[in-house]
């Protein structure tokens, strides 16, 4: 597995490409074909040999093919990474992460913690305007920062800490604790249902609805939204870019083309001969079988993104699968290293036990006992434990992800082999979507969760995710997890990893990893685990 650690490899600087000795550093490495191929869309700060931004060339257009059309670009409700690949091209953070995943200001100007620990003042960059006209000001901050709190799952995590949020005056917030926590920062520094800003009379307007309006501070402005087909962006000519050096996420952000367009191709098949053909000069989930093709096309550059984490979600709140025992007995029927190989052949997935990546300080194998223990037996007899009696078991997945459904038929097959009566329901992504936001309807599902640094931005950490995870001691671990020294953080993270086994909050497949293609034209690009396009350009 040398391809996967070196591929996706955090050295302390950078995301590292491909080295057969990956002992040595980034800046040592003299790149073979195969590598400069693997890695050619590497942002620049990371690796010198990557390829460079290039300067604005007008009447330019970026098409990039994705699987799906997102459900939303409300960027508060939803952990769907389709809405964040088109929506934080839009919408911007207080903070964001750079290359190191460290977090660092964005909307912020700076933020000041009190010797207390209870006090966080933050205060916002001036002169920022919004794609209306309208100058960004603390009470949209707040406004924003109120609603994500009621309405992400991991924002409510955070609202359980805060006593007070408010505009002390036109560019300044302070938000007050009820008690010291150590992640308020890494938590408004998130992605998934992360805290973008919008104008406070964007949050108003929506009341207890999604947002329908996407107005934000970012290099794109949202043009229109043809359902089915594409979304269509353009330079936001009045960007308010920061003067700091591009890493990861962070610093300067420049739209370098004049209309980026996201287009959405269900079949991959379309996706990848797109690129070949000049239709698109990125797609994005390219089927892995690909790869070696690639390898010695000039035209087309193929990489790996961050690894990816897939995992089968039982409903824990009502119906059949709220039953401990019946999830357990489940837990212990499934084979992962058969299901595994739908995401390519071996340097695209490994088996491991871990709810955080290897590639962090956070990786566990607490409960690793209960992973993978593909005994039939087993699983039947713990199913008659808990009284299966053979009552249908809804296994809901979208007929637009490919994947997805890959895995569910291979679960089913697993599932019914140890005998339980299961059978998928199949929808779009928009119903799929919706059958996962109530609570009944369903008992399991399919769920790919991608890069982590820190445990706590986990969704399925929360008590509101989908599946609802609802366990005391759950919540005192969280607790002191969240107040803890690192000391003490990294033993009750065991402690909390443990207790996802004995739970089955979620049955952990593994981790895969994804392959994207691009036109050799395009220029710029970061290979961090979300995509974006500012900082990208295309060759004359």
């Amino acid at each position: 597995m040398t391809l996967l650690s070196t591929v996706y490899r955090k050295t302390g600087a950078a995301l590292c490409c491909h080295v057969d000795d990956p002992t040595r550093r980034p800046e040592e490495v003299t790149m073979t074909k195969r590598s400069d191929t693997l890695t050619k869309l590497l942002g620049t700060s990371v690796l010198s040999g990557c390829l460079a931004a290039g300067a604005a060339v007008a009447e330019t257009q970026l098409n990039v093919a994705m699987k799906s059309q997102p459900p939303t670009l409300d960027l508060h409700v939803t952990s769907t990474n389709t809405v964040r690949n088109v929506g934080a091209h839009i919408n911007e953070g207080l903070f964001t992460f750079d290359a190191d995943f460290a977090p660092q200001p964005m909307l912020a100007e700076s933020v000041e913690t009190s010797d207390d620990g209870l006090t966080y003042t933050i205060a916002i960059r001036q002169g920022v305007p919004f794609h209306n006209g309208d100058e960004l000001a603390a009470s949209d901050v707040v406004a924003s920062l109120d609603r994500w709190m009621a309405r992400s799952s991991f924002g409510r995590t955070l609202a359980r800490y805060v006593e007070t949020l408010d505009a002390s005056d036109d560019h300044t917030v302070v938000l007050t604790l009820n008690q010291p926590a150590s992640f308020v920062v890494t938590a408004l520094t998130t992605w998934r249902a992360g805290p973008f800003i919008y104008p406070e009379e964007v949050i108003e307007a929506a009341g207890e609805e999604r947002i329908t309006d996407p107005i934000g501070t970012g290099p794109f402005r949202f043009v229109e939204w043809n359902e089915g087909q594409d979304i269509v962006l353009e330079r936001f000519d009045d960007y308010a870019a920061l003067d700091t050096p591009a890493s990861g996420y962070a610093g300067k952000r420049e739209a370098l083309v004049d209309t980026l367009r996201f287009v959405f191709v269900p079949e991959l098949s379309v996706r990848r001969i797109g690129v070949e053909s000049g239709d698109f000069h990125v797609a994005l989930d390219i089927d892995p079988d690909s790869y070696d093709q690639y390898q010695d096309n000039p035209e087309v550059v193929s990489f790996l993104g961050a690894p990816r984490m897939t995992t089968f979600i039982p409903n824990k709140a009502e119906g059949i699968m709220a039953d401990v025992g019946l999830r357990r007995a489940v837990q212990a029927a499934v084979c992962v290293e058969d299901i595994l190989p739908v995401y390519g052949g071996d340097a695209f997935w490994r088996v491991d036990p871990s709810m955080t990546w290897k590639e962090t300080a956070w990786w566990s194998d607490a409960g690793a006992e209960l992973y993978n223990v593909c005994d039939t037996e087993k699983a039947q007899s713990l199913a008659a434990e808990a009284g299966y009696d053979g009552a249908p078991i809804r296994l809901a997945v979208s007929s637009d992800d490919e994947s997805k459904f890959s895995v569910a038929q291979i679960l089913e097959q697993q599932l019914r082999g140890a005998g339980f009566n299961v059978t998928l329901e199949v929808r779009d992504a928009a119903a799929h979507e919706a059958t996962l936001d109530s609570k009944d309807g369903w008992d399991f599902a399919i769920s790919e969760h991608t890069y982590r640094t820190h445990p706590i931005l986990h969704s399925h950490l929360q008590a509101t995710w989908t599946g609802w995870w609802e366990s005391e001691e759950r919540d005192r671990l969280v607790g002191e997890f969240l107040t803890a020294s690192a000391e003490d953080a990294a033993r009750i993270w065991d402690e909390i990893h443990a207790l996802y086994y004995q739970d089955v909050v979620v049955i952990k497949i593994g981790d895969y990893f994804e392959h994207h293609i691009a036109a050799d034209e395009v220029q710029g690009y970061a290979n961090m685990p979300e995509p974006f396009f500012w900082n990208v350009s295309l060759a004359d």
